[in-house]
C-alpha cells in the first residue's frame, strides 16, 4: 500500500505533519512552501520520518499559487496511478471541489483520494494506539468502521489474542480427611 501526502506548507504545517514519523519507507510525503522560505523549521518536524519526504517550492508567489500546485500534482498523480492512497493535507477545505471532482471522474485510479487536517489523520493506527484497555480499544472499531465491523474486527482480534487453551489438568485429589484416631479407651482398674 503506497501513500503520498501532499501537504499545504502554508496552511498550519506544524499540525498537517503530525504523524509523519509513523510512516513507512515507502510512503512519499511531498511539502509544498512558498518561495523563499527558510527549510529549517520544517525538516525538523520531518527529521524522525522513514518516508521519502521531498520539498517543493512555489513556483511563483501569490495567494493560492500552492494551491494550484499541490491539486496539479494530485492530478498527475492520480492520472498517472503512482499512488493507492493520495490525501491532500490542510485546513483550507478549497481543495474540496478539485478532489470531488477526481472521485467522480477517475475514482478506479485509486483506493482513496481525500483532504485531511494531518498525516496522522489519514492512517488507522493513531486510534488503536490511544486505546488503553479492552472497552477504550472496542469503543476505537467501532468508531473507526461502525458497530458492525467495529464490533466483528474487536471480537476477532479477542479469539486471536486470547491465551491459548491448555489442555485441563488433572484435578489434584484433595487430601484424605484424616481418620479419626480410634480412642483407646482404657479401664483403670479399682484399687482395693
Amino acid at each position: 500500500m503506497k501513500m503520498i501526502f501532499l501537504v499545504d506548507g502554508d496552511n498550519n504545517i506544524g499540525t498537517g505533519l503530525k504523524g509523519v514519523d509513523m510512516l513507512a519507507k515507502e510512503d512519499t510525503v511531498l511539502i509544498f512552501y512558498q518561495k523563499g522560505l527558510p527549510l529549517i523549521k520544517i525538516q525538523k518536524l520531518c527529521a524522525n520520518s522513514k518516508a521519502n519526504i521531498q520539498y517543493i517550492e512555489s513556483v511563483r508567489g501569490g495567494k493560492n499559487s500552492i494551491d494550484f500546485q499541490i491539486i496539479t500534482e494530485l492530478g498527475v498523480l492520480v492520472g498517472k496511478r503512482e499512488a493507492d492512497y493520495a490525501y491532500v493535507i490542510s485546513q483550507d477545505k478549497g481543495y474540496a471541489a478539485s478532489i470531488d471532482a477526481l472521485r467522480a471522474r477517475y475514482g478506479t485510479a485509486f483506493q482513496e483520494v481525500g483532504l485531511r487536517p494531518s498525516i496522522e489523520s489519514c492512517l488507522a493506527l493513531p486510534f488503536v494506539l490511544k486505546a488503553t484497555d479492552r472497552q477504550s480499544l472496542c469503543n476505537a472499531l467501532v468508531k473507526e468502521f461502525g458497530s458492525a465491523q467495529g464490533g466483528t474486527i474487536y471480537n476477532h482480534l479477542k479469539k486471536i489474542f486470547r491465551p491459548t487453551e491448555q489442555p485441563p489438568t488433572p484435578p489434584v485429589p484433595a487430601p484424605a480427611p484424616e481418620k479419626e484416631k480410634a480412642v483407646k479407651i482404657t479401664r483403670r482398674k479399682k484399687r482395693k
